[in-house]
């Protein structure tokens, strides 16, 4: 029998299954434009990329960083560690984004030159994006569950639903909007 997880780690949880599905549509379209030897869809790259820039930096970073992760220091201080990486992990990846919206501007303006070198930093952003995401759910998550009290998780989910309710219902429809539209062409995948 599975115990059901708190309302917080299905939130995170929900947040990550978005992103990887971001992260492999991403790949994916890199990896079609490849084999085609065609130039990719740079709109819909972009879109792409915007997202795993907005939505993390103002959503789901700020839930682990200033909710979560805190709890977790407190309760469980041998994972200090392992979270101070994952933070670290999280300003890194802001930065990635970036440097790959700059290398896809560069393939878009400057031409197949620069192909090569968006492609590198597409596969590495991914696997890394998806190893610090498996790295928190598998490793993070349980060990809060064991060190977290029902009383922790209560009001964490009160505070998640508070955060999320401050960034207001217009953005969190332009992210969904934002979602369904990449995932429109690149079916869910595990």
């Amino acid at each position: 029998m599975t115990l059901m997880q708190p309302p917080a780690i299905q939130l995170i949880v929900e947040d990550h299954q978005a992103l990887a599905a971001v992260l492999r549509a991403l790949r994916d379209a890199v990896e079609r434009a490849g084999r085609s030897g065609s130039a990719p869809d740079f709109d819909e790259l972009r879109a792409m990329l915007f997202y795993l820039d907005e939505m993390p930096a103002r959503v789901h970073h700020a839930s682990e960083s200033k909710l979560l992760f805190p709890r977790i220091r407190e309760r469980c201080p041998a994972l200090r560690p392992v979270l101070d990486r994952l933070e670290a992990e999280h300003e890194r990846g802001e930065s990635a984004v970036r440097e790959l919206e700059h290398a896809l501007a560069a393939w878009e303006v400057m031409g197949e030159v620069h192909r090569e070198s968006f492609e590198l930093l597409v596969r590495t952003h991914v696997n890394v994006y998806l190893g610090h995401m498996d790295v928190e759910e598998s490793y993070v998550l349980p060990v809060a569950v064991d060190f977290l009290s029902p009383a922790d998780w209560r009001e964490l989910a009160e505070a998640l639903t508070r955060q999320r309710s401050e960034l207001g219902v217009s953005m969190a429809q332009s992210h969904r909007a934002l979602f369904a539209r990449i995932t429109a062409n690149h079916p869910l995948q595990k």
